[in-house]
């Protein structure tokens, strides 16, 4: 099993704190340092590189926005998750073009916080079901006349789902999902990659 090494990034003490306690009890997950600034962050990467960095927009010192660009300039095998109370479509589009993996809403269940910190770490792109459903507003008939169930099936693709994960919420066949996907990516003119459909919705969303 692969220990996943996490710095955390927040001005909030009982952010930092409440995180510490939550992570302790997944035996994949090692969290290695707290930072309350992004100074301070970038103090502590001079001397210890972690996997994955949970950080807020808005933090002292640099913005995220900014730490997220130095950041990735300096180490670029690290995957940085958003995690944030902003859901607007602006603060996520230029996250993720600023580089981080990932943007997810502090209201999210555990299970969904630690789920998307693994699959970032494999190299997935995942957001909140909640801004990604905005983000299908804004795109509207640009997404290539999706059918209801393609849309269904995007919205699990944009959280990082597997066919099989899709397959039981949906309640539909393993090779449906397979066929719902390949149509999605058609219709979107996008090769079969998760990260290259999310691309797509923030390209559309300006």
């Amino acid at each position: 099993m692969s220990i996943i090494k996490l710095l955390v990034i927040d001005e909030h003490l009982v952010i930092r704190e409440g995180l510490a306690v939550m992570l302790a009890s997944y035996p994949d997950l090692q969290l290695i340092g707290t930072c309350g600034s992004t100074l301070e962050a970038f103090e502590f990467l001079t001397h210890t590189v972690p996997d994955v960095i949970l950080m807020d927009i808005k933090i002292g010192g640099k913005n995220g926005l900014e730490a997220t660009r130095e950041i990735k300039a300096r180490f670029p095998d690290i995957k940085i998750l958003i995690l944030t109370i902003y859901e607007d479509m602006d603060s996520v589009r230029l996250s993720l073009q600023a580089g981080a993996t990932g943007y997810i809403l502090i209201d999210v269940s555990q299970e969904e916080l630690v789920e998307s910190i693994r699959r970032i770490y494999q190299g997935e792109v995942v957001i909140d079901s909640a801004v990604f459903t905005q983000f299908k507003k804004r795109v509207g008939s640009k997404s290539g006349e999706l059918t209801m169930r393609e849309s269904e099936v995007l919205k699990y693709l944009a959280q990082g789902l597997t066919n099989k994960e899709i397959s039981i919420k949906t309640h539909l066949a393993t090779a449906t999902i397979k066929t719902n996907r390949r149509n999605i990516y058609r219709k979107l003119g996008v090769k079969k990659n998760r990260s290259q459909v999310i691309n797509f919705l923030v390209s559309k969303s300006r």
